[in-house]
């Protein structure tokens, strides 16, 4: 199975936004621009890996159209239960490589989540002292919250991150329950996940 190389780095994706483009947008400064754009694309491509794992959970499962999987599910449910589904597998049928290759890019997208939730469901607050955007979010079991500084260049990272990550999961998805498309052709790999 070819699937994109867990050391790939995704590259900064950061636009530098023009100044006239910042007074456009409300009169938020570059950085406020840039880490607006940037949750923007943040939420679409957690969207999009969302997407992805939900297929990939129903696929472990032998579902034909995931939509009937439990669609009122949270991320982390299809996460945690495409272990378990992959576990029932043979290990015949997919490869201890390809078994822990996948546990890795699910324990990454447990990870990207729980920041993506840190950005999107925090309060933010501009901290005159360092001339930036910390985000304050309560945290379980402990009685302070939990206080971040954040760039848009941490934005962007992380958007980049579910980018990579989706991408290797549809290959992976891809490889087992779908088309592998043709490089040659120019044909990507495809889920098969129907509606």
């Amino acid at each position: 199975m070819t699937t994109p190389s867990p050391a790939d780095v995704p590259q900064s994706e950061a636009p530098q936004i023009p100044p006239s483009t910042a007074e456009l947008l409300e009169g938020m400064s570059e950085e406020q621009a840039a880490l607006t754009l940037g949750l923007g694309a943040l939420v679409q491509r957690a969207a999009a890996t969302e997407y992805i794992l939900h297929g990939l959970y129903a696929h472990l499962d032998g579902v034909e159209k995931p939509y009937t999987d439990e669609p009122h599910q949270t991320v982390t449910h299809f996460i945690k239960q495409a272990k378990t589904r992959l576990a029932a597998i043979p290990e015949d049928q997919i490869p201890a490589q390809d078994r822990a290759a996948l546990i890795h890019d699910l324990d990454l997208c447990t990870a990207c989540f729980a920041e993506r939730n840190r950005y999107i469901h925090s309060c933010w607050v501009y901290d005159d002292e360092v001339y930036g955007w910390r985000t304050i979010k309560g945290t379980k079991g402990l009685s302070r919250p939990d206080i971040g500084l954040v760039s848009s260049e941490d934005v962007w990272e992380l958007a980049s991150e579910f980018s990579r990550l989706r991408s290797k999961l549809i290959a992976w998805d891809a490889h087992y329950f779908g088309a592998a498309g043709d490089p040659d052709l120019g044909v990507p790999p495809a889920s098969s996940k129907r509606l």
